[in-house]
């Protein structure tokens, strides 16, 4: 098998496993809150985005206006998110993490990747440094 069908498989295992861990922590997490998976998924986007419109949601979560907006009423309600005048336009109302918002995705974040730092007790300290070279090498050329 040549060189890059072994990188291939091998990552591709190694994707696997991570997202299969990744999502069944942060499942598990979820299931502790009253926060919905979708309604987490917004948060996450506003997380990373920053303030955002309505219509900047719903087309990013492919749901309608009104399912975008109930979605909304009800972070607001449960003091996750707010709306705010938008600086440059004060018709526009972004919204926005709330402090308890901005904790909840925190929260979930270290959740989803709380399992990566048991280190499995058969890789030495060698083979922790290599695999974590290689991982930085392919986070470097997937950024560029």
């Amino acid at each position: 098998m040549s060189s890059q069908k072994n990188f291939i498989k091998a990552m591709e295992n190694w994707v696997n496993t991570y997202l299969f861990r990744s999502f069944t922590e942060y499942f598990d997490y979820l299931k502790t809150t009253e926060v919905s998976m979708l309604q987490a998924y917004a948060l996450t986007f506003i997380h990373y985005k920053g303030p955002s419109k309505i219509s900047d949601i719903c087309e990013h979560m492919m749901v309608s206006a009104a399912a975008a907006s109930q979605m909304v009423d009800r972070l607001e309600t449960q003091n996750l998110v707010e709306r705010v005048a938008d600086p440059g336009d004060r018709r526009v109302r972004n919204v926005v993490l709330s402090v308890q918002g901005e904790n909840f995705v925190k929260q979930s974040i270290a959740a989803r990747q709380n399992w990566v730092k048991e280190i499995p007790p058969e890789l030495s300290s060698e083979q922790l440094d290599q695999i974590a070279s290689v991982l930085q090498q392919l986070s470097a050329v997937y950024r560029e």
